[in-house]
C-alpha cells in the first residue's frame, strides 16, 4: 500500500482483475457457441484497457511531479517581436527550442515584482526569454525552492524562496540588437560575470 498520501494510487489489482476476467470470458463463450456474449466481452476488455492505460498514465504524471510547459501563444511572441525586433533575424529552429525553454522555464519557476506581487504573464515572459538566452545551450542554474525577482534597469535576482537569500543577480535587458541567439547570449554573458 502507497503510504504518501500525495500520491495517486495505480489500483492495478481491480483494473488488472476486470480485464482477465473479460478476456477469460472471450474463450468460455465462444466454447458455449455464445458469439456475441464473446465480441461484446472482447469490446468491454478492449475499452477497459484503454481507459485503465489512461488512469495510469495520468497517474504517472501525477506522481512524477512534472508540469507541463507553459504554451507561448502567438500575442505573446508577438509582443516580444516588438520588443526585441532582432528576432526577426534568428534561425526558425532555434526560436522553436528558445519557446519551448521559456515555456518549461515559466512552468517551474515563479516570476515576482517584489516579494509578494507576482510578474505580469507578459512580464514573466521577459525575463524568462532572457534567462534561456543566457543559459542557450546549457542547464539552467538551480532554480529549486528559488524564485527570479525582477527589479528595475532589467536586473534579475534569483533568490532563496524561504529565506529571501540572493542566490544569483544578472544585468541582461533588450538594448542590444544581435543576430542569432548565441550573439545575445555571448552579449549577456559579457556584461555578468559567469556564475560559479
Amino acid at each position: 500500500m502507497n503510504q504518501n498520501k500525495n500520491r495517486v494510487n495505480y489500483r492495478f489489482p481491480l483494473w488488472l482483475t476486470v480485464i482477465f476476467l473479460l478476456l477469460i470470458l472471450i474463450p468460455l463463450a465462444i466454447l458455449s457457441d455464445q458469439m456475441i456474449l464473446a465480441k461484446i466481452s472482447g469490446l468491454f476488455c478492449l475499452l477497459v484497457v484503454i481507459i485503465a492505460m489512461r488512469f495510469w498514465f495520468h497517474a504517472a504524471k501525477l506522481n512524477s511531479g512534472v508540469k507541463d510547459r507553459v504554451i507561448i501563444n502567438k500575442n505573446d511572441w508577438f509582443d516580444l517581436e516588438r520588443l526585441y525586433p532582432s528576432i526577426y533575424t534568428w534561425n526558425k529552429n532555434d526560436l522553436l527550442a528558445l519557446k519551448d525553454r521559456i515555456g518549461i522555464l515559466l512552468a517551474n519557476v515563479e516570476f515576482r515584482k517584489s516579494e509578494s506581487e507576482l510578474c505580469s504573464r507578459i512580464e514573466a515572459i521577459e525575463v524568462a526569454f532572457q534567462l534561456s538566452v543566457y543559459y542557450w545551450e546549457e542547464a539552467y542554474y538551480n532554480t529549486d525552492g528559488a524564485y527570479v525577482y525582477m527589479v528595475t534597469n532589467s536586473v534579475i535576482h534569483l533568490l532563496d524562496i524561504n529565506t529571501n537569500e540572493e542566490l544569483l543577480s544578472l544585468s541582461l535587458g533588450f538594448s542590444h540588437p544581435a543576430d542569432s541567439i548565441s550573439a545575445l547570449k555571448a552579449h549577456y554573458r559579457s556584461s555578468n560575470q559567469l556564475p560559479s
